[in-house]
């Protein structure tokens, strides 16, 4: 499931931004169908219950679905010129933004091993007194995190001027960072942005696969095609799953709307003959 969510959104952020979407729209549901079971609501007990699930299917099963199928073939549905190309646009620009610094900081990094290559081999706690290479000040401090009961190491790299270029962090044990050399330090950092710059290699072709849109982007359009138009399928099987979405939705939302209207005729009509 966990893989699932990950494979419907970009990045960690969006995936926690999805599953707190879903939770609070079945959280809602599954509130509505509670409350069905008072007995205040003994009269509407079914119609309630027929709204969540109506709920439960409308904003989160069919967009799911439809989102894990536009991701599998991003073909499978049609959208509206503006909206297609606006949220393109928009992803495009998003992964431009996130993505433009990470090759400078690679070389960066890369020019800091390169003009420090003496120290490479020191251990972290080493480099606590102002350590002088040909073109650094290098000068790492270690202290206790209270809160989260662990250890950060801070290595400031300075210029011969003793400007602040560069600062690395690394949180651990102390075991772990009284171990560490100076060399895996800048490692590590740069096979991080490395695998961060990759990653948004991979989302930049899936962009121009037209592969971008994710649970919460998609959301607002599944919900509203019905009325809009601006969502069509066109692969056998989309209009298979949509076909089947609308039928349900308007079925279960015709049944609720005319077990209200039939309650409320009852009262206004036992009001009259009193």
């Amino acid at each position: 499931m966990i893989l699932t969510l990950l494979n419907i959104s970009f990045g960690v952020g969006e995936f926690f931004s999805t599953v707190f979407l879903i939770l609070i729209i079945l959280s809602f549901s599954t509130y509505l169908y509670r409350i069905s079971k008072y007995q205040k609501y003994h009269k509407s007990k079914y119609a309630i219950s027929c709204l969540s699930i109506m709920l439960t299917l409308h904003l989160v099963v069919f967009p799911f679905l439809y989102t894990l199928m536009l991701k599998k073939d991003p073909e499978s549905f049609e959208f509206k010129t503006a909206i297609h190309d606006n949220r393109k646009q928009t992803v495009l620009n998003e992964l431009s933004e996130d993505s433009k610094n990470i090759p400078y900081e690679i070389k960066y990094l890369e020019n800091i091993k390169l003009s420090n290559n003496t120290i490479l081999n020191r251990r972290l706690n080493e480099l606590k007194k102002l350590t002088f290479t040909e073109g650094s000040i290098i000068h790492s401090d270690i202290n206790l995190n209270i809160t989260g009961r662990d250890f950060m190491a801070t290595v400031y790299v300075f210029d011969k001027n003793g400007i602040l270029k560069k600062k690395l962090g690394r949180s651990g044990s102390h075991v772990e960072l009284d171990s560490m050399k100076f060399g895996s330090l800048i490692n590590n950092d740069i096979n991080y942005l490395k695998k961060e710059l990759n990653y948004y290699k991979v989302k930049k072709t899936e962009l121009d696969r037209n592969n971008f849109w994710t649970f919460a982007t998609l959301l607002p359009y599944s919900i509203s095609s019905i009325f809009t138009g601006n969502m069509s399928p066109l692969t056998p099987m989309a209009n298979i799953l949509y076909t089947l979405h609308y039928i349900i939705i308007y079925c279960i939302g015709i049944g609720v709307f005319l077990h209200f209207l039939i309650v409320n005729l009852e009262l206004i009509i036992r009001k009259r003959k009193s």
